[in-house]
């Protein structure tokens, strides 16, 4: 029987053997979400559900015209994924995701870098499911029920059609709980090592794409590491929140001493190992601390060049407030840091914090500081990392950066 999760109407398609197509009828405010281009479609915005999960199924407008296609979850807080405003699209088969995969690789093959991301979700007309290519393998993430049905098939055609030796399924984070899927790692496809060596940015990074972070690394921070390293004065640096290194191995590369900061013990000695391996290890300092404290104790004009990157602060719409709070006390303090005439790139990966709030919280952090700041540049992540320009929750990553005038 097909699930239906619509609060208005029941599913009239219960009978044994039914193969007519999966469908869903759009409530007032799910036509207008459709007409906005937004992706995502509440439960609350469904009149009627006749779809299994994981299912792709045709939209309809309450009058019963077509208006695209979808893909469905029954447990999930956003059931409805948007593929094709369409009214004709076909929903049968694999030919149209197969398609958009082929696609989305051939959009990466400029890439240089051994790894970068080959499947951005929605941005890639994949809802739920990311691709990351790492030499001879990928980490696949499936984030909806349909990405999570066509893991293994995706993982075969990426042996198949694309070259690689192994795929892993990197599915152990909370990002699948809202979504009623299984959490774990396991391998789709081929044969995946415990850790790759590969060339990041002009430097060799060894990655553990088993149990590092996201996917093994962050892959969206990929060209702001070298981008840091050019606009950031050469000196005494700091890289705050550091994990394995990314803008602590670009600053010492470009001449910098760095100090890099994080509370892993994991993360940092990846960090010497990689340091070590491009002949940078007298140049960086790994400290394991509780980085907020550390940037309080540390003493202020000590810096020439710092980045900030911590881990997103706000999760939930919930977490908002305290978030910006965060935000502010941890720029503030990186502020104080710097030296006149020095210079700060600040993150935010918390898509629940925009990038025009990030902007007003860094203004209020430098007016608290008392500190005269100007803002050079801003930026997003990777160009491997696309955004969905009617899709806001793409634009996750901010990256700014700021100077400290004398």
């Amino acid at each position: 029987m097909r699930q239906c999760a619509a609060r208005r109407t029941r599913c009239a398609r219960s009978r044994s053997g039914d193969v007519s197509t999966p469908r869903i009828v759009l409530g007032r405010k799910g036509v207008l979400h459709l007409n906005h281009g937004h992706p995502w479609i509440r439960e609350a915005h469904l009149e009627q559900v006749e779809a299994e999960d994981g299912e792709v199924v045709q939209l309809e407008a309450p009058a019963g015209s077509a208006r695209g296609a979808a893909v469905y979850g029954a447990r999930s807080r956003l059931p409805v994924r948007v593929i094709s405003h369409e009214p004709g699209f076909e929903v049968a088969g694999d030919g149209w995701w197969q398609q958009r995969l082929d696609a989305s690789v051939a959009r990466r093959a400029a890439v240089t870098d051994e790894a970068c991301r080959w499947v951005h979700a929605e941005a890639d007309g994949l809802p739920g499911l990311v691709v990351d290519r790492y030499g001879p393998v990928a980490v696949i993430q499936a984030g909806c029920a349909w990405a999570d049905r066509v893991a293994g098939a995706v993982a075969q055609r990426l042996l198949d059609r694309h070259g690689l030796s192994g795929v892993l399924a990197r599915h152990d984070g909370a990002f699948r709980k809202p979504e009623g899927l299984e959490q774990g790692v396991s391998v789709l496809a081929g044969e995946v090592p415990e850790t790759l060596e590969l060339t990041l940015g002009g430097l060799r990074r060894t990655l553990d794409v088993w149990r590092g972070q996201k996917t093994g690394a962050y892959l969206d921070q990929r060209e702001n590491h070298i981008w840091a390293a050019r606009v950031l004065p050469a000196g005494r640096a700091l890289d705050a929140f550091s994990h394995e290194g990314g803008f602590a191995l670009a600053m010492a590369q470009a001449g910098s001493s760095v100090l890099a900061l994080d509370g892993s013990a994991p993360a940092l000695q990846r960090l010497e190992q990689n340091a070590a391996s491009n002949g940078l290890a007298e140049r960086i300092e790994a400290r394991r601390a509780n980085v907020f404290d550390e940037l309080r104790a540390l003493p202020a004009g000590s810096f020439d060049a710092v980045a900030l990157d911590p881990p997103a602060l706000a999760k939930r719409r919930a977490d908002t407030d305290r978030a910006t709070r965060a935000y502010r006390d941890l720029n503030l303090r990186a502020l104080r840091l710097l030296r006149p005439g020095g210079r700060l790139v600040t993150c935010s990966c918390s898509h629940h914090i925009s990038r025009e709030v990030f902007r007003r919280v860094l203004g209020q952090a430098a007016a608290s500081a008392g500190l005269d700041v100007v803002l050079l540049e801003e930026r997003g992540g990777a160009s491997c990392h696309p955004r969905l320009i009617t899709f806001p929750e793409s634009e996750y990553l901010k990256v700014v950066l700021l100077e400290l005038r004398a």
